[in-house]
């Protein structure tokens, strides 16, 4: 990797530096409890007890990831929070590798692709967080990118479907990659024995889940994945996927004309539903999958057609239709899930105004980190303040959870009585499971200081705004669509009973 690279990666990290001593928050809550798992019994990580959703269980029950990114972070568990998180950086250099060899393969220049593949928000997002997204997008890219470059030399490509294999080991969606390693031989008209060897990690963690727990995790996760089918269900993650496309993976920049303006306008026209600001992000959405059309309808004889090898073509689009029906399968939706299928629509781009939509995702990356640095910051003091009233109860998950555990509080399952006299801490945000509590008399109450104005929210009631989920905690669970938005709420409230 050349030093204009280095550099390149040096300045992405750079404008996150401050957010490096958030505490943890939203998900990574539930990944540092699997790396204590793993570090209590390496073999069997997820025979750790959580409560994730309302009821105390084996996190082998709900927790639908592999075991990867908790043998990554038990080792660190011990180091500050900032340790941790800069414990997570060598895999932004093996996705700046894969997004270099990438970009010289699909784009003719590695430093192009390093910026399309490196400055997306939930990239930007994901580089320091306590999460398996790093890991996954890490050795998908540069696992693609060997593999690739192995085929067409004709030898020595089955060690990089390897590679590509372990992605499966950080989350399950890595399995969605498995056709891809068959398809790019087929496509070069190469042997293709050697793409096996993609679905070998797998097979292993199989093996030992069975020796381990007595069933295969993925196969579990499978049924606990599978109950948002309905077609009202279907539409909902549908029109997520795209704005969370559009709005937070891959911000198209270019003129809209022909088929991008039609697909602008479908993407707004499916968003609608959900309101004004749901219809620009599917608009967005519309506009970065608009290419993928393209590239289908596009006769075959077209001077845009010739610019690119067919079996380029076809791959890119089988990658980028395989993460559209892997979405859509999925329990509810999330930016950070289109990351193993951000390569090829971001690929598949035209280069109109590349400048400015790359300056336009960095740049809405970086505000989204100070935003999540807040929200963090915000809800671990609130949660400080409840735990310096002495140790009781807790309803609520994310860092919410994880503060109060690390201060010596429970959590109260879901439809629980606490006993007279014990203090209960409960927040409106942190997704609090329905308790038996009167709340008659309130020990506190307080709420985290006011959002900056300026900065998009990423998770926001009066926005409607969720970038981790379609759905959000309240009363009620509210749908949503969009990923982000500017909002005033406040970004937590909490307050602690005694029973």
């Amino acid at each position: 990797m050349n030093r204009r690279i280095a550099l390149l990666l040096l300045a992405l990290v750079a404008p996150l530096a401050w957010t490096l001593t958030r505490p943890a928050d939203f998900d990574e809550a539930n990944f540092l409890t699997l790396a204590r798992g793993a570090l209590a019994d390496p073999w069997r990580p997820h025979n750790i007890l959580i409560n994730w959703q309302g009821t105390t269980e084996p996190a082998f029950a709900v927790l639908s990831n592999p075991p990867g990114i908790a043998w990554w972070l038990a080792p660190v568990l011990s180091w500050p929070t900032w340790a941790m998180r800069l414990w997570m950086l060598p895999w932004l250099a093996l996705a700046g590798w894969g997004a270099v060899n990438l970009g010289k393969r699909f784009l003719g220049d590695g430093e192009t692709g390093a910026l399309v593949l490196l400055t997306s928000p939930i990239v930007i997002l994901s580089t320091t967080a306590l999460l398996p997204d790093a890991p996954l997008y890490a050795v998908t890219l540069a696992g693609m990118a060997g593999y690739i470059a192995a085929v067409e030399r004709g030898s020595g490509s089955a060690p990089w479907a390897l590679l590509l294999g372990f992605a499966a080991c950080f989350r399950y969606s890595g399995i969605a990659l498995w056709p891809l390693a068959f398809l790019w031989p087929f496509v070069q008209r190469r042997p293709a024995f050697p793409a096996f060897a993609v679905v070998i990690p797998m097979a292993l963690l199989a093996a030992h889940d069975v020796a381990a727990y007595g069933k295969v995790h993925v196969f579990a996760m499978g049924a606990f994945q599978s109950v948002a089918n309905t077609p009202a269900e279907w539409g909902h993650k549908a029109v997520t996927a795209l704005t969370m496309l559009g709005g937070a993976v891959v911000l198209p920049a270019y003129r809209w004309r022909g088929q991008h303006a039609a697909a602008a306008v479908v993407g707004a026209l499916l968003a609608a539903p959900w309101g004004f600001v749901a219809m620009g992000f599917g608009a967005l959405g519309g506009a970065a999958l608009a290419p993928v059309v393209e590239a289908i309808l596009r006769p075959a004889g077209t001077v845009e057609a010739a610019a690119r090898p067919a079996a380029d073509r076809i791959f890119l689009l089988s990658w980028a239709f395989l993460g559209v029906v892997f979405l859509l399968t999925l329990r509810f939706g999330a930016a950070r899930y289109w990351l193993p299928f951000l390569a090829p629509v971001a690929l598949l781009l035209p280069g109109d105004s590349p400048r400015l939509r790359l300056a336009l995702s960095f740049g809405l990356g970086v505000l989204l980190a100070a935003d999540g640095a807040l929200q963090a910051r915000g809800s671990g003091a609130l949660a400080a303040r409840a735990a310096s009233l002495g140790t009781g109860t807790f309803v609520g998950h994310w860092g919410w959870q994880a503060a109060l555990e690390g201060a010596g509080w429970s959590a109260l399952d879901e439809g629980a009585t606490p006993a007279p006299g014990t203090l209960v801490a409960i927040p409106s945000e942190a997704w609090p499971q329905r308790v038996n509590v009167r709340c008659d008399h309130v020990r506190w109450e307080g709420h985290a200081w006011p959002p900056v104005p300026w900065l998009p929210r990423s998770y926001s009631h009066d926005a409607r705004a969720n970038l981790h989920a379609n759905w959000m905690a309240g009363p009620a669970p509210t749908s949503t669509v969009v990923p982000w938005w500017f909002a005033a709420d406040a970004y937590e409230h909490a307050r602690v009973c005694e029973e």
